[in-house]
């Protein structure tokens, strides 16, 4: 008995250890990680287009609640934004969020998948994160985090709580609207530097200019009828 429990002293730190490796922390990112990197080895997943979450991307969702934090804050799941020429019609006709995709569990699922996004003129790396934090604890402790991080930030008008930060001098664009349980960080190096638009934050003026929304479309490659 006294050799078990030996044994266990010895083996439990390990085993604690490891299981906190496994974590990814969100607030590390240089938002251009392969995602396949990222996602869970185990946990059910899904990958496509969500005119919902964010209508200009790829989507890989991870339901993992135990792999990913921002700092020490807890996400309950990750939606990783890919870049891709996807079809936004039904955002600019129908007015209304879908989901065309596919779910999986296994890494070789995935890489199938992958290949077949391949013929969207799709891009394995990821240029931002949409993660679910819930609880107003959490959502105070993002809060204090974004603000330490990135300093004061910008009301969303569009939104009670919502606020935004533009990261110039590291090319991020950092929205958090806790109305939705939603902490955005894009790498913005490739994105409209005058508009941001997502079903959930609304539309916002980014820049010094006010937003033309018919151009910033067309900027995300989306074709305004005439």
């Amino acid at each position: 008995m006294k050799i078990k429990q030996f044994f266990l002293i010895l083996v439990l730190p390990l085993l604690t250890y490891c299981s906190k490796v496994k974590q990814t922390d969100l607030a590390k990112l240089k938002l251009n990680e392969p995602v396949e990197n990222l996602l869970s080895e185990t946990s059910l997943k899904s990958i496509g287009t969500n005119s919902v979450e964010y209508p200009f991307a790829i989507l890989a969702e991870d339901t993992d609640s135990t792999k990913f934090v921002f700092s020490t804050v807890p996400a309950d799941r990750v939606y990783f934004l890919l870049s891709a020429k996807v079809n936004n019609d039904s955002v600019i006709k129908n007015g209304g969020g879908r989901f065309d995709g596919i779910y999986f569990k296994t890494k070789k699922q995935l890489e199938n998948n992958l290949q077949i996004l391949k013929k969207q003129n799709f891009s394995n790396e990821i240029f931002g994160f949409r993660a679910e934090i819930k609880g107003k604890k959490n959502q105070n402790a993002v809060k204090q985090l974004l603000t330490k991080m990135y300093g004061k930030s910008t009301k969303n008008p569009n939104t009670d709580n919502g606020e935004y930060w533009n990261v110039k001098n590291e090319n991020k664009y950092v929205f958090f609207a806790p109305d939705y349980n939603r902490l955005i960080i894009l790498n913005s190096k490739n994105l409209s530097k005058t508009c941001y638009w997502d079903s959930q934050n609304g539309i916002i003026n980014i820049g010094k200019e006010n937003c033309n929304y018919d151009k910033y479309l067309r900027e995300m490659g989306v074709e305004i009828p005439k």
